[in-house]
């Protein structure tokens, strides 16, 4: 049988699915409505999604939460981090709860943004300390900004056609994590990429879904 669910039921029934997430000794994901102790030295994010992406349950931001993670541990100076199609914000809060700064993030959905907002305020961070505006990735302004870490956990083919405005958006050295590539797909995004001048580091699949972490040793 068919039926339609209200958007209020809907926006409802993620809690069901929502789990604490230990991404690592350093990071916990957590939903508002469980308790939880974390260990010495862990970060705790605390995330009510809503109607918008990102609870870390999901194979690409378990990805990216993990790949951040990384390369904040193996970094000696905090990195400056941009959340490309933040969602939820769950990234861009994690990387800024692991001690990165500073940390910018863009939605190309407005109701996302609010929710990004409200999330990160909900984990005492500020506006300031984390800007987060509605754009495209063709319309996002940097103000000629570059940033030591870059993830974007959207779709193959956005993620194909910016390629070019991604890389602009990276230090040369830094790093690019790329998600929401189903697995069939993700041959043609690495050589996308590579062919711009990125390396990839490393690469995961969990699922029908991959992801992959790249090193910027040119940008175009």
């Amino acid at each position: 049988s068919i039926s339609t669910l209200r958007k209020e039921d809907w926006a409802e029934s993620w809690k069901l699915h929502f789990k604490l997430l230990e991404v690592s000794d350093r990071l916990a994901i957590k939903p508002s409505w469980i308790d939880y102790s974390p260990k010495p030295g862990q970060s705790i994010v605390v995330l009510d999604p809503g109607m918008s992406f990102g609870t870390g349950q999901h194979a690409t931001t378990k990805f990216c939460l993990k790949a951040i993670d990384l390369f904040v541990l193996e970094s000696k100076k905090p990195l400056s981090m941009l959340d490309a199609g933040c969602g939820s914000g769950i990234l861009s809060i994690s990387a800024r709860k692991l001690g990165s700064a500073p940390v910018e993030a863009f939605d190309i959905d407005p109701d996302a943004c609010k929710i990004a907002v409200e999330n990160a305020q909900f984990n005492g961070i500020s506006d300031a300390e984390l800007p987060i505006i509605a754009a495209s990735l063709d319309a996002f302004d940097a103000k000629g900004r570059q940033f030591d870490l870059v993830a974007a956990n959207i779709l193959s083919s956005a993620l194909i056609a910016g390629r070019k405005k991604l890389l602009s958006l990276c230090k040369p050295g830094g790093r690019l994590v790329l998600a929401g590539i189903l697995e069939k797909e993700y041959g043609s995004v690495k050589s996308a990429f590579e062919e711009l001048g990125c390396k990839e580091l490393f690469a995961e699949t969990e699922r029908e879904w991959r992801g992959g972490a790249f090193a910027i040793l040119a940008t175009n």
